[in-house]
């Protein structure tokens, strides 16, 4: 999960005035705004900040991507963060002279020492105080997704009033603290998340219906490409992101659960065609039936008031962004009218926990 804010936009700043030092000065290289120049071409570095409780710091050969985590901001000392740092630009450099298949071996540790970097840098851990793991805000957090996890695990309830009730307060839940975090926008430094919830070699439809669903839930889902893949990623506060990484990977697979369910009751419902009519159908079912939902939640002024800062939160980390979709292609009428259906009787099932661990590596 990436972060954004004005003060990790300062701490950016300050690691990538380092970067350059280490690279110019240490590696003898030469680097020019985010790009490092080696052995005549041009390679990109991007750096970000994430938060995750598992790793201090990676590079993302896909993306040239050099990450750190949010505990480096408070919890390391100077030479610490420099070590992490250098760690992961010896990974930069293994991947362009070796590909992708290096990672802590002699060939690493070759690299390490080229530059005179000691066993500190090699180390594939980092010696940062772990007692304040807990992230102000996280039980808060914790507390709201189990409410709204079970509130949208009840919209599936075999009674009509009991699941018209659930997605009402699910809505009325979401919305209350979309509009909360709009009112603190004024009063504080706040910090926008950004988790990449879905990656692929090839961009289906099914990952444009998710793309249209996630919308639902107050984040700004965005597609974006690295080498050979493209991920989706949604930009929020914690809480909504989290939720919407929750329902990206149920979706899924329910997806093609509904399906195959809907070609077992259709024989005819043979072809690709047949798949993308029902799957764009299961979009504006479940849309339909969300937005009807808000519209009993809350008044337009306030559901205005959180897409600006929407809008606001998608322009901070990308402040050029086009529209996601594809070309819809042959339709299938019937079962587009069936995902119509299914998606009206979507319901977002508990059962995906969170990954956690407390050793922080280096990748």
């Amino acid at each position: 999960m990436f972060l954004y804010s004005n003060t990790i936009k300062t701490f950016i700043a300050r690691v990538r005035e380092d970067v350059r030092e280490i690279v110019n000065v240490e590696m003898k290289m030469k680097m020019e705004r985010s790009r490092v120049l080696y052995q005549g071409i041009f390679y990109p570095l991007n750096i970000v900040v994430f938060e995750d409780n598992s790793r201090l710091g990676y590079f993302d050969s896909r993306t040239y991507e050099l990450g750190l985590s949010k505990k480096l901001m408070y919890q390391a000392h100077d030479k610490v963060l420099k070590n992490v740092i250098r760690h992961e630009l010896a990974h930069f450099v293994a991947f362009i002279i070796y590909g992708p298949r290096v990672m802590h071996g002699e060939e690493f540790k070759e690299i390490c020492r080229s530059y005179g970097w000691d066993d500190e840098v090699e180390k594939a851990y980092g010696n940062v105080s772990l007692e304040n793991e807990k992230i102000e805000g996280d039980l808060h957090t914790q507390k709201l997704l189990e409410r709204l996890k079970k509130l949208l695990a009840l919209t599936s309830s075999d009674n009509p009033h009991e699941r018209e009730l659930a997605t009402l307060k699910a809505n009325q839940l979401l919305l209350e603290h979309n509009l909360d975090m709009t009112r603190q926008v004024h009063v504080e430094d706040e910090t926008i998340y950004v988790s990449r919830v879905l990656e692929a070699s090839r961009k289906q439809t099914k990952h444009v219906v998710i793309y249209e669903i996630l919308k639902t839930f107050f984040v700004s889902p965005v597609f974006n490409h690295g080498t050979g893949i493209f991920y989706l990623e949604v930009i929020g506060d914690r809480t909504s992101v989290e939720l919407a990484e929750y329902v990206a990977h149920f979706l899924d697979h329910e997806l093609e659960v509904m399906w195959k369910e809907a070609k077992k009751k259709n024989p005819d419902f043979k072809n690709i065609a047949a798949k993308n009519s029902f799957l764009r159908g299961v979009s504006k079912g479940y849309i339909e039936k969300i937005e009807s939902q808000k519209k009993k939640s809350a008044q337009s002024f306030e559901l205005a008031l959180i897409e600006k800062n929407l809008q606001k939160q998608l322009k901070t980390v990308y402040s050029r962004i086009g529209h996601s979709s594809m070309s819809a292609g042959s339709h299938h009428h019937g079962a587009n009218a069936a995902g119509v259906e299914s998606g009206r009787n979507l319901s977002i099932k508990p059962g995906i926990s969170n990954k956690s661990g407390k050793t922080l590596l280096l990748s």
